[in-house]
């Protein structure tokens, strides 16, 4: 089985980094818990969105997305646990939409939490919802719009944010570390012991 797993917001707090960059940088003060969805231009005071691409993607990659924290302390432990587990019987990548220089900032996002994930796929800002369900047949993410856009033949496990409550999944998660709870994984891991 082909399992993709997404980075933002994820395995990567990255709305928090890019709230707590928007702050430094500007004379507005926004408040994370005043972000009620993930279209950032109702919130980030840019004139256009290729502005704010400009801002995020060239102007600050890495600091948003290099040096942001894990979504929560021990994500990269039951990440790479979860690959040693699973890496033989399924082809586990990483998937993530990035472009300009947000490839090598998430690079180095990776590398520095110890990530031993061996395929990293990046699609363009235009190709990541078209395309990422064609190249798994399972998605580990908190995206909303991927959970939303799922096919019928894939399988959703979802972790569990204030922005994607109401999408529905056929797993859910509150942290990566309850992967392992899931019935499917659950079965290969008795295997494995036995």
């Amino acid at each position: 089985m082909k399992i993709g797993i997404t980075i933002n917001n994820m395995l990567r707090d990255t709305l928090h980094k890019l709230v707590e960059t928007y702050n430094k940088y500007t004379p507005n003060e926004l408040e994370l818990e005043d972000v009620k969805s993930l279209d950032l231009l109702k919130y980030l005071k840019f004139d256009s969105e290729e502005d704010l691409i400009e801002w995020m993607y060239v102007e600050c990659p890495m600091e948003i997305f290099g040096n942001c924290p894990s979504v929560e302390s021990g994500t990269f432990h039951f990440l790479n646990e979860f690959y040693k587990k699973f890496r033989d019987d399924h082809n586990i990548s990483i998937v993530s939409e990035e472009i300009e220089k947000s490839k090598p900032a998430t690079l180095f996002f990776l590398a520095k939490n110890g990530s031993l994930i061996d395929n990293v796929r990046f699609f363009g800002l235009n190709s990541f919802y078209k395309n990422v369900w064609s190249e798994v047949d399972m998605l580990i993410t908190s995206d909303p719009t991927l959970l939303e856009t799922k096919p019928d033949n894939k399988i959703s496990i979802k972790l569990e944010t204030k922005f994607n409550v109401d999408c529905n999944s056929d797993f859910t998660i509150s942290n990566f570390n309850e992967i392992f709870e899931i019935e499917i994984f659950k079965d290969e891991v008795e295997e494995i012991k036995e």
